[in-house]
């Protein structure tokens, strides 16, 4: 069996009702949980079972892949192009 991709989760927070089933069915170590009683947003999954997201009664957790959630950052700092001034005719200072 191969190892999962490591996940970060994501909770649709006006939807969540706290009813806890996605703590309940995680098999991760009982620290892994978010400080709503949830399972963790803030910190990868390894095991990536998805079990929270199947076990969820009203569909509002989700995942993506660690290495494209790290991506992401790194395009929303990427420095903005500007323009540069135009070129001076001959003779002009």
């Amino acid at each position: 069996m191969s190892k999962q991709q490591p996940v970060l989760f994501s909770i649709g927070w006006n939807a969540c009702i706290n009813c806890g089933a996605c703590v309940a069915i995680c098999p991760q170590e009982a620290g892994f949980v978010s400080p709503f009683d949830t399972i963790a947003v803030d910190r990868p999954c390894d095991i990536a079972c998805l079990l929270c997201e199947a076990i969820c009664p009203v569909d509002t957790i989700t995942h993506v892949p660690v290495l494209q959630q790290v991506a992401q950052p790194a395009l929303a700092t990427a420095p903005r192009r500007t323009r540069s001034a135009p070129p001076k005719h001959p003779g002009e200072s």
